[in-house]
């Protein structure tokens, strides 16, 4: 809206039933005060500007104190039902907001409300993304790289991995030790269990539109980091990562069977 002003509206959902403010707190003191200050005067702007809302949802990253909190208490006794003016009013953080709203979008809207951001193009991997900003944040200068061991060819070679696909693998694997203090710095313990599984869907799903192996591996890295994925080295770097670690844990592309050795050879010994 510019500089006419927004009328206290950062969104619009449901044919208008549903307006959202959207407040980013940076304030070092007095947080409080100028949450509810900022509650209130976004509810008043939308009141006079919008006609047709019946919820209004604040969204804040910062936290209610007792001014805010008894604001917010306020507003709702005066707005509700049987009120002249019903509304229902809802505080979100931005975690709310990503798992109520955003990741009920498709992919084509995600990417027409964000276009040009580097995001995960798969919503399921979505929380993968301040992952995959972590890890671009590893310096180029090799310093803080850690050694792991060597990984054998194997299930490369049994999946028919292109030379180039092979050299992106060996590249993100670096980072592995890094990926694993990540999920376990996490609130969830489930965390990396469930992005396997999203992982394995994705897989499985891509496997029934190409048999060939780049493409596969191409569009796992889409859907982990976006079309433009391959636009920044730092990014493409993180998804490699990401990606290997997962093809490693057994979790994305098949097994080779028991005995399986390079060049195709099976030393498995037969019934």
């Amino acid at each position: 809206m510019g500089s006419r002003g927004d009328g206290g509206c950062d969104g619009i959902a449901d044919n208008g039933s549903v307006l959202y403010a959207c407040y980013g707190q940076r304030a070092a003191s007095e947080i409080d005060r100028k949450t509810k200050d900022k509650l209130e005067s976004d509810f008043i702007k939308a009141l006079e500007n919008w006609d047709e809302f019946t919820t209004w949802r604040f969204v804040t990253n910062a936290g209610f104190g007792k001014d805010s909190t008894k604001t917010l208490i306020d507003l709702q006794n005066l707005h509700a039902p049987g009120t002249a003016r019903p509304v229902t009013l809802e505080v979100w953080n931005p975690d709310d907001l990503w798992f109520k709203a955003v990741k009920e979008l498709s992919k084509e809207q995600l990417d027409e409300i964000m276009p040009g951001v580097p995001h995960s193009q798969n919503v399921e991997l979505a929380d993968l993304v301040d992952l995959i900003e972590s890890l671009e944040q590893v310096p180029d200068d090799g310093e803080q790289l850690e050694h792991i061991n060597p990984v054998p060819a194997t299930k490369m070679e049994f999946n028919k991995l292109s030379e180039l696909t092979r050299i992106e693998f060996n590249a993100g694997r670096v980072l592995s030790p890094r990926i694993d203090r990540w999920f376990a710095a996490q609130a969830d313990p489930g965390l990396r269990d469930e992005k396997a599984a999203s992982f394995r869907k994705i897989y499985r799903n891509t496997k029934q539109a190409t048999h060939e192996p780049s493409e596969i591996v191409e569009r796992v890295y889409t859907a982990l980091g976006g079309q433009d994925v391959r636009m920044s080295t730092k990014r493409a770097n993180a998804v490699y990562a990401v990606t290997v670690y997962f093809f490693d844990t057994c979790d994305i592309f098949e097994e080779p069977p028991a005995g399986y050795m390079e060049g195709g050879e099976n030393n498995a010994i037969a019934d």
